[in-house]
């Protein structure tokens, strides 16, 4: 590993630099921190830029340089290396991976189940959204151009890798959700209004379903969009779910139906 003590070296300034959005859009670079996604990283081989240790972790970091070496490897001051983390407990390495560039195009030759989040805001609530998408096979999220970036620190931290496994599609208005119906999606909404169940919809063609924010809803545009509108039956007393576990129950009820396993 190449040893680096200065917080001025250019890969240094640059990896500082990202956990300002600015610079990751600038960039096309977002941070990957922590052990277990790095490592998860590395093994299934996505790409990624460069990888920083720091120096007091070197040692228990040094075979895995030496099995994954197509990355640059970093060996950083401990000072300078914390200077960059975002966590305040820091495992010691960290990755600089390039933002995954997916071409909405492709989802319209496709019959795929997409989740399209409109307006949320908390990024700790879309990376848990993200990373339940990926463990329950759903093919693509879209986020409105009001939605928290997905690559920011606290939602890769709590997608804990879903970023670089289920393909995410930003800035998706009412004109992309329009020219996707055109080519077979429906487009199902939750609300709280609705007379349909999340259990009574059907989920197994191409379909996008539409979460709004907690506080908001679904954006009026969007939801002139919907074919149809479904709810989560809840106890009366409780105004709503949080947003990550609204879509949790929703994508179980998708992978329920497209796996045909029903609960008896």
């Amino acid at each position: 590993m190449k040893r680096v003590i200065s917080k001025d070296n250019q890969y240094i300034r640059q990896a500082a630099s990202l956990k300002n959005k600015k610079y990751r859009v600038r960039e096309q670079m977002f941070l990957l921190e922590g052990k277990k996604m790095v490592i998860e990283a590395l093994q299934s081989h996505k790409p990624l830029i460069r990888v920083l240790v720091d120096e007091a972790h070197q040692e228990e970091y040094q075979p895995l340089a030496e099995r994954y070496c197509d990355p640059e490897w970093l060996q950083v001051d401990s000072r300078v290396f914390n200077g960059i983390a975002a966590t305040d407990t820091p495992q010691g390495i960290m990755a600089v991976a390039p933002i995954p560039d997916h071409d909405l195009g492709e989802l319209f030759k496709q019959s795929a189940g997409l989740i399209m989040l409109d307006r949320i805001s908390d990024p700790g609530n879309l990376g848990t959204i993200i990373r339940t998408a990926w463990a329950l096979d759903i093919d693509g999220i879209l986020l409105s151009p009001e939605c928290t970036d997905p690559f920011s620190p606290k939602a890769v931290r709590a997608s804990m890798g879903g970023v670089l496994n289920v393909p995410v599609y930003t800035a998706v208005g009412r004109q992309q959700i329009e020219q996707l119906q055109s080519t077979g999606y429906k487009v199902i909404g939750t609300a709280i209004a609705a007379r349909t169940t999340v259990f009574e919809e059907e989920y197994k063609g191409a379909h996008i379903i539409v979460i709004g924010s907690e506080a908001r809803g679904i954006s009026p545009a969007i939801q002139a969009c919907c074919d149809n509108l479904i709810n989560i039956p809840i106890n009366p007393a409780v105004d709503s779910l949080n947003a990550a576990v609204a879509c949790a129950i929703i994508m179980m009820e998708v992978w329920k139906q497209r796996n045909n396993t029903f609960l008896s």
